[in-house]
C-alpha cells in the first residue's frame, strides 16, 4: 500500500491511517492506540511480512521497560478481536511462526472518503463479532459447572482477590508524583486518557477486561514511557490475571514483579506499587519479610485507605497473627462501614482464627448489607461445611451458585439425588475434567473438594500439583481450616516447610 493512501478498505472495513480510525460498514470500531498502530503497520506493508523486531521498533520508543513480546501478543489479539478475526483461520492477520505477522486481505484505496461530519460512537462500542455477555456471564464462562470455589477463601490474599476486583487499587490515593501528565498533540490520546480507559476495563474483573486493561496501560507508556502509574497498573493487572487463575501463575507473576519494581524506581511514593510488590513477594516468592515491609510502606503512604487495611489483615491472617489481622480488618471497616466485602473478610478471618460461631454471625451481617454479594454466601457455605452444618451449607451453596452462574437449581437437584458426598464428587469430577482438557484449572480448587470427601491421597496428589504450579492459594496453607484433614500427613508437613513461614 502506498503511504499516500491514508484511507483504505479491506473486506468490510475502512481504515483512516492518518486519523487512526477504523470503520465497519460506516460504523466506527473502538480500538485502543497500540493495537491501532499495529494494525496500521501491517496494513501499510501488506502483503509483506512484518517481523516482530520491526514491530517492536515501530511501536515502542527505545528504552521502554516492559515485556514487549507479551505486549505485542496482546496488541495482536486486540486487533484481531476488532476485526472479528480467528488466529487459527485468519482472514486478516496471519502469524508467521517465529518471524512475525502478515496482513492477508487485499488493501485498496477508499474510493469515497468517510463523511467528515459522521458521528463517531463512544469508546464502549464493541467490535463486529463481540458478543453481548454481561460481566457475570464472562466470569462464569471461565468456570466449570460445579466450580464454585473462586471467592470462598477470604482468609488468604489470593482467595480474597476475586471479591475485590480492582477496588484494592482504585481506592488508593494518587502518588504526589502523579500530578503532572505529558500530553500528546493532535488527535492522539494522552497518557492520562489511556490510564482512565485501563481502569475502566480492569473494573470488569473478567479475563477480557484485564487483558484490555494491559493494552491500554501499554498505550499510555507508548505516549509517556516513564509513567509510573502505568507501570504500577500493569503490575497489579498481571497479578490479578494470575490470582484469578485466568493465566498460569508463572506467566503472570514474573511480569508483575518486574513492572512493580520499575514503578517503584520511577515513583517511590506510589502506594499502589508498594502494594503490588508486597502481593507478588507473598504470593509468588513466599518472601514474608519483604511482603510485610512493602505492605507496611503502602499503609504508611495511604493511612486512610480501607483497601490497604483489608490487605494488611489478609496477610496477617495467612501468617497466623489472628488478633492483629482482626484489628486491621476492623480498622478498615471503620473507614468504610457499609462495605460487604470488608464485613465478609472479617467473617472469614474469624473463621480462620477458630471462632466459627462468630464467623457465622458476622457472615449474616455481611449478607444483610448486600444479599446479592456472591462471596458472602460462598464463604458461609465453606464455614458451614467445615463445621459440619450440612443443611445450612447446602442452602448457602445454592444461593451462591444462583448468584454466580445460575446453577443453583442443578446443585439442589444433585444434592437431593446423591447427598452432600455426591455433590462434592460431581464438583471434583467437573474440575478434574477441566484440568484434563488442557485448560488451566487451579489444582487447589480440586484439593478442597477431595478434602471435603475425606480423600487424603487425592488431596495430597493435587496439592503437590498446586506446588508445581506455585499457586497463589498456597500462602494460606498454615491457617486454612479446610485443610485440617491433611495436617498429620508427613507429605503435607514437608510441603508446609517449603513455604518457610516466619
Amino acid at each position: 500500500m502506498s503511504d499516500n493512501n491514508t484511507q483504505v478498505t479491506f473486506g468490510s472495513f475502512q481504515l483512516d491511517t492518518e486519523e487512526r480510525v477504523l470503520y465497519c460498514q460506516g460504523r466506527e470500531i473502538s480500538l485502543q492506540d497500540l493495537p491501532m498502530r499495529l494494525l496500521i503497520e501491517l496494513v501499510q506493508q501488506a502483503p509483506q511480512l512484518v517481523t516482530r523486531k520491526a514491530l517492536f521498533e515501530a511501536l515502542w520508543p527505545p528504552g521502554t521497560h516492559l515485556d514487549v513480546a507479551a505486549s505485542l501478543n496482546t496488541a495482536v489479539a486486540r486487533a484481531r478481536e476488532a476485526l472479528g478475526d480467528d488466529a487459527s483461520k485468519p482472514r486478516f492477520i496471519a502469524t508467521v511462526p517465529r518471524r512475525g505477522y502478515r496482513f492477508l486481505a487485499p488493501v485498496e484505496p477508499l474510493v469515497a472518503p468517510q463523511p467528515a461530519n459522521e458521528t463517531r460512537q463512544a469508546h464502549s462500542q464493541t467490535g463486529p463479532l463481540e458478543g453481548t455477555q454481561t460481566e457475570s456471564e464472562l466470569h462464569s464462562a471461565s468456570r466449570g459447572t460445579f466450580n464454585s470455589t473462586k471467592g470462598w477463601g477470604l482468609g488468604t490474599l489470593l482467595l480474597l482477590l476475586p471479591a475485590v476486583g480492582f477496588w484494592i487499587f482504585q481506592s488508593l490515593p494518587p502518588s504526589p508524583r502523579e500530578e503532572h501528565r505529558v500530553e500528546s498533540s493532535g488527535p492522539e490520546q494522552t497518557a492520562q486518557e489511556h490510564l482512565l480507559i485501563a481502569r475502566h476495563h480492569s473494573d470488569r474483573r473478567s479475563k477480557e477486561g484485564l487483558e484490555k486493561a494491559i493494552a491500554s496501560y501499554q498505550s499510555a507508556l507508548a505516549v509517556e514511557p516513564e509513567n509510573a502509574e502505568a507501570y504500577s497498573g500493569l503490575a497489579s493487572t498481571y497479578a490479578l490475571l494470575g490470582i484469578y487463575d485466568y493465566w498460569r501463575p508463572r506467566d503472570a507473576f514474573g511480569p508483575a514483579h518486574t513492572l512493580a519494581q520499575r514503578a517503584l524506581e520511577l515513583d517511590p511514593l506510589s502506594a499502589e506499587a508498594h502494594l503490588s510488590a508486597g502481593l507478588v513477594a507473598a504470593i509468588a516468592h513466599w518472601d514474608w519479610n519483604s511482603a510485610q515491609g512493602s505492605m507496611a510502606r503502602a499503609v504508611e503512604l495511604a493511612p486512610t485507605s480501607a483497601a490497604l487495611g483489608y490487605w494488611q489483615g489478609a496477610l496477617l491472617s495467612s501468617l497466623g497473627h489472628h488478633d492483629k489481622a482482626l484489628e486491621a480488618t476492623q480498622r478498615a471497616i471503620r473507614l468504610d462501614p457499609t462495605s460487604p466485602l470488608l464485613h465478609t473478610a472479617l467473617a472469614w478471618r474469624l473463621f480462620v482464627a477458630g471462632r466459627g460461631a462468630d464467623a457465622i454471625e458476622q457472615s449474616h451481617r455481611a449478607i444483610a448489607l448486600d444479599p446479592g454479594y456472591f462471596d458472602s454466601w460462598d464463604n458461609l457455605k465453606w464455614i458451614h461445611l467445615t463445621l459440619g452444618n450440612e443443611s445450612e451449607a447446602v442452602e448457602a451453596w445454592v444461593r451462591a451458585e444462583q448468584l454466580d452462574n445460575h446453577h443453583g437449581a442443578e446443585i439442589e437437584a444433585t444434592y437431593r439425588e446423591t447427598g452432600l458426598q455426591g455433590l462434592h464428587r460431581a464438583s471434583s469430577q467437573s474440575l478434574v475434567e477441566r484440568w484434563e482438557t488442557g485448560a488451566y484449572q487451579s489444582p487447589f480448587d480440586i484439593v478442597l473438594e477431595y478434602c471435603a470427601l475425606g480423600d487424603r491421597k487425592e488431596a495430597l496428589l493435587w496439592l503437590e500439583r498446586s506446588f508445581a504450579e506455585r499457586e497463589t492459594d498456597l500462602i494460606g496453607l498454615a491457617t486454612d481450616p479446610r485443610l485440617d484433614l491433611l495436617r498429620s500427613e508427613p507429605r503435607f508437613e514437608k510441603l508446609l516447610e517449603e513455604l518457610d513461614y516466619p
